[in-house]
């Protein structure tokens, strides 16, 4: 069985940069290891998050698994106060999308550092 505890790796271009892009949403450093002469980190929204954000850089993953080295994965993020999220992330200037009802909900989408997409719906 699968336990609840998840680790989503992406791959960037630029790990530092990457981290800072995530600390300025508040998430922190959980892990930071270096291997083979590259940084791995694993961020969260929270110490105690269950899903996680393991960041690799993306020429590391190309010399060691080339066939997964594209592959971005379509995150969706719960937020209970998404219109201060949205407020926040354009005062920080992040590539965002409109803010919309949809159904119940309100969702938005927004762009990382390195135009990653990624996608926020309002927690009820």
């Amino acid at each position: 069985m699968f336990s609840e505890e998840m680790q989503i790796m992406l791959y960037v271009s630029d790990v530092e940069a990457s981290v800072k892009f995530w600390q300025s949403l508040d998430f922190v450093v959980v892990d930071h290891q270096e291997v083979d002469g590259t940084s791995i980190v694993e961020i969260a929204a929270s110490k105690n998050a269950q899903a996680r954000f393991v960041l690799y850089d993306r020429e590391f993953v190309m010399s060691h698994s080339p066939e997964v080295a594209d592959n971005t994965p379509s995150i969706m993020f719960f937020a209970k106060d998404i219109l201060g999220l949205y407020k926040k992330m354009q005062a920080l200037e992040i590539t965002l999308g409109e803010l919309i009802q949809l159904e119940d909900r309100m969702v938005f989408n927004f762009a990382d550092n390195e135009e990653n997409y990624f996608a926020v719906s309002e927690l009820k």
